[in-house]
């Protein structure tokens, strides 16, 4: 067993006591209602941070309705599992760099009319309670998603970030582009309002994953100043409620000064606002990556929060989950490990990703060897494909296999079962909250935010196909290429299921840490923030 005999070490004996109490209550065929609690959510006006500073405080809200536990078990079949002989290796890009340096050039036009004031909706009463203690639950809107931002889930979010505007190599905030646009249009105001009315803070995503561009802004002394200054214009014009920094760079050459920079424009902002919230986005490696682009300890100490992007973890050669919790090389219960010891858990919020890769295989076995490179799809499409659905029990999560002509494909994603298991590993390492990349990708389905706040139904899967067939394309022909995944302006609902034989529709891709939506390859959005 790989680690030695305990794969869950990084999740510390007081993780696995509440990981052993919630297997209990899931081991019936059905649960029995459980007794009324009460529900404490964060408020927009509450601040979790680090030594004397600040205090959290909570406001009481009452919910009538009994909570069903997560789906645990799952978890439990990973504690008896043994590795097969062909364990697969991360990618570099799924274990340190730029998780999402590969959206921004992709995302799509938008024409949105510009912003005027208008009443905010109220928001849906409370129907369920949260099993977990109180905690951040950090979401990114991305520019492209604001035309469905409507059916968001404000209430059980507590921080909405808009992804976002761009920065130039001297500091300032690019005037232009699509991001600019939904920043001055009238759907990110109702938006704000929404999220207000709810409770919810709102927060400005900052970004840049251009290597040259951010070789400048760590060199230049003054650029942490330029955009603190232009960015509290920008937060004060929206009645906003601080920022989230988004820029993700390859290589250890810049760390001292990306930190510099950053500290700076936090600084600038809490001048402006001490409580206004500023989070920074890092990748799964950069606490134990003593070279590499992030300064983990200094960054919890400079800023409100973390968010960490736990995703884009696939694995090169062989169709692998996204976010696995567990057993593959690059896994969230490994990194949180570090992070732990990096900075105080109550900095890190875990990002967890709404979306998935699809991969074109050789066979539909699992972890079947790559014939291709991945897209990212999205769960509102896999969930609305009809295909059937597997369990990882190493990586904890959910997988598919459909076939297109003579070629196999295999998508791995999250579902509200996995979402539930990482939330409560959140929950056991004492961590800020978790954090979703991003809002929209899941076709605003509620199961998955009620997942966060670790309420799930138990799902009972088989592990793969009962049988294992090979692609078998047209002699001489090269196997067709994935599906691409271009950002579609809104998630429509659910459609009528295609047959097993059909490839999930396109997904919008992922965007991360603070990216456009990928066509290709997902990058991660920014997911950072503490209250």
């Amino acid at each position: 067993m790989r680690d030695g005999a305990r794969p869950f070490k990084g999740l510390g004996q007081r993780g696995v006591r509440a990981l052993t109490r919630g297997l209990g209550a899931l081991v019936p065929s059905s649960a029995a209602a459980l007794p009324r609690t009460t529900v404490l959510r964060l408020r927009r006006s509450m601040r979790l941070s680090t030594p004397a500073r600040r205090r959290l405080r909570l406001a009481p809200l009452w919910a009538g309705a009994a909570a069903v536990p997560v789906g645990v078990v799952m978890l439990a079949v990973s504690l008896n599992r043994v590795p097969s002989s062909g364990s697969v290796q991360p990618s570099a890009s799924g274990t340190s760099e730029r998780p999402g340096a590969g959206i921004a050039a992709t995302a799509p036009a938008m024409a949105l009319p510009a912003a005027t004031m208008a009443p905010a909706p109220a928001p849906p009463a409370i129907t369920s309670s949260p099993t977990l203690r109180p905690h951040e639950i950090f979401g990114f809107a991305p520019y492209w998603t604001l035309p469905i931002a409507g059916g968001f889930d404000l209430r059980d979010l507590t921080t909405v970030a808009y992804f976002g505007v761009d920065v130039a190599p001297d500091g300032s905030i690019i005037g232009g582009g699509d991001g600019w646009a939904g920043y001055q249009s009238q759907d990110l105001a109702q938006l704000i309002s929404a999220a207000h009315f709810a409770g919810d803070r709102v927060v400005l995503t900052a970004k840049s994953f251009d290597q040259a561009t951010l070789d400048r802004l760590s060199s230049d002394p003054t650029a942490g100043d330029r955009l603190g200054s232009q960015l509290v214009q920008a937060i004060q014009a929206k009645a906003m409620d601080g920022a989230n920094l988004d820029f993700e760079g390859l290589g250890g050459a810049d760390r001292v000064g990306i930190t510099r920079f950053i500290a700076a424009v936090s600084g600038r902002l809490h001048a402006a606002n001490p409580h206004w919230q500023v989070t920074v986005d890092t990748y799964t490696s950069s606490a134990s990556n003593p070279n590499g682009f992030f300064d983990v300890p200094t960054l919890a100490r400079v800023t409100d929060g973390l968010f960490v992007m736990a995703y884009d973890m696939e694995s090169s050669g062989a169709a692998s989950p996204n976010s696995p919790l567990d057993y593959y090389s690059a896994n969230i219960i490994q990194s949180m490990a570090w992070y732990r010891w990096a900075a105080s858990p109550s900095k890190v919020i875990l990002g967890l990703p709404f979306y998935g890769y699809d991969w074109p295989t050789t066979n539909n076995a699992p972890n079947a060897a790559a014939a291709g490179n991945p897209a990212p799809v999205g769960y509102d499409r896999i969930r609305a494909s009809g295909l059937p659905t597997y369990w990882d029990p190493r990586g904890s999560v959910p997988w598919t296999a459909y076939q297109v002509g003579g070629q196999w494909h295999e998508a791995y994603y999250d579902n509200p079962q996995s979402l539930a298991m990482k939330a409560y590993v959140a929950d056991a390492d004492g961590l800020a909250g978790v954090g979703i990349w991003a809002l929209g990708m899941d076709g605003n389905d509620p199961s998955m935010m009620s997942a966060l706040l670790g309420r799930a139904r138990p799902l009972k899967l088989p592990m793969g196909p009962s049988t294992v067939s090979a692609s078998s394309p047209p002699p001489g022909a090269p196997p067709p290429a994935a599906p691409s995944s271009p950002p579609p302006a809104q998630s429509p609902p659910p459609q009528q299921s295609p047959p097993p034989s059909s490839p999930p529709p396109n997904s919008p891709p992922p965007g991360g840490g603070g990216s456009s939506p990928p066509s290709s390859s997902p990058s991660p959005v920014p997911r950072v923030t503490v209250p």
